[in-house]
């Protein structure tokens, strides 16, 4: 700026209003400026500028496990929104740890992050402590919660679970199912314990009933299990799905068994990643609304970025449900209705017959 001033013949003071295109400066000088600063390749000096302001223009993203390609997603979108309001996205993986997850925060908060948005491993594993958190939030240090922390007052956005659960699971008893299995579940996983909610609602209005052995726990060799729950004579008629890798894996174990799917098995799954589109058959499933979950995490963190004082808000955001060929009528159901067909059948044969015999 200094050199500008000097060769333009002005203050430095008029050509940081030239530069930052702010008023006081007659066009003569304005034009002036802006062709010196052109021919000679001036790039604003972001670092001296925001040291200056006490700005970094750095926001940070902690994912919990950046395998789940919901991370992904989320961060692209997230990124896309806030470059074009001058912010840069960090971003770290936590790897369901949370010593990592508290390594990833001290380096974000080293950088100079202005706020962050972290989706954290204590949503997955609830028995993790959360102090790091809360010392954030005494701090008053702008944060939004991808996800729960129940009992805290943390501005958060979440998928919604219970209900997508129930609406799936109704969706099965609808088409005459019963017997339905639930696979994956995992005891300190926030989401999955949500969805089994959501699941055990449906099926107990519907009259039916989940035991114990129609629960599949997420482990080493739980593929074994589920060939040991589906070659039993009272075998499961439908399969709640935690998760589109596991309805991967379980398809595959599904063929092998012979079994065809929707005829002999029905199966839904969370998620919509890319191949529930492209099996055969598709895969019924769940979409969460990505976009909306970024779009609503990045105006409550630029809100309490504005206002550290603001009252913190909480949002649950619906999923879609999408109904492909996955899911058919219950083999039990369809063959009882058949049978009963017959008998109708046979039985106003027999009477037109007896008729024709009188």
């Amino acid at each position: 700026m200094e050199e500008l001033a000097g060769l333009a013949n002005t203050s430095t003071a008029t050509v940081s209003r030239v530069l930052n295109n702010k008023p006081g400066v007659t066009p003569a000088t304005r034009k002036r400026v802006l062709d010196l600063a052109g021919k000679l390749g001036y790039r604003p000096n972001r670092i001296a500028q925001n040291l200056a302001l006490q700005k970094s223009h750095l926001l940070g993203f902690i994912a919990a496990d950046l395998l789940n390609s919901f991370y992904i997603d989320f961060f692209r979108r997230v990124q896309h929104r806030v470059e074009k309001m001058g912010y840069q996205v960090l971003i770290a993986d936590s790897e369901r740890n949370i010593d990592e997850e508290k390594h990833n925060i001290d380096v974000m908060l080293h950088q100079h992050a202005e706020g962050m948005l972290i989706f954290p491993v204590h949503d997955c594993r609830i028995h993790t402590d959360i102090n790091h958190l809360l010392e954030l939030r005494v701090k008053k240090y702008p944060l939004v919660v991808l996800g729960k922390v129940d009992g805290r007052n943390f501005d958060s956005v979440t998928n919604e679970e219970i209900e997508t659960a129930y609406t799936m699971t109704r969706h099965l008893t609808d088409y005459g199912h019963r017997r339905i299995a639930f696979i994956g579940y995992e005891s300190e996983d926030r989401p999955v314990g949500e969805r089994f909610e959501g699941v055990l609602r449906a099926a107990h209005e519907a009259g039916c009933n989940i035991d114990q052995s129609l629960i599949l726990a997420h482990r080493d060799g739980w593929t074994s299990d589920l060939v040991d729950l589906l070659t039993r004579p009272d075998r499961p008629t439908a399969l709640v799905i935690m998760n589109d890798v596991l309805a991967l894996l379980a398809h595959r174990t599904i063929n092998e068994l012979g079994l065809s799917v929707p005829r002999d098995l029905s199966i839904v799954t969370f998620g919509n990643n890319i191949w529930t589109r492209h099996l055969k058959p598709t895969l019924t499933s769940t979409a969460e609304n990505c976009g909306e979950v970024a779009r609503i995490a990045i105006d409550l963190l630029l809100k309490r970025m504005e206002d550290p004082e603001c009252p913190t808000m909480q949002y649950s955001v619906p999923q879609d449900f999408i109904v492909r060929e996955s899911t058919g009528t219950c083999p039990i159901t369809s063959q009882a209705h058949h049978e009963s067909m017959m008998t109708t059948l046979n039985n106003a044969q027999t009477r037109e017959n007896h008729a024709i015999l009188l």
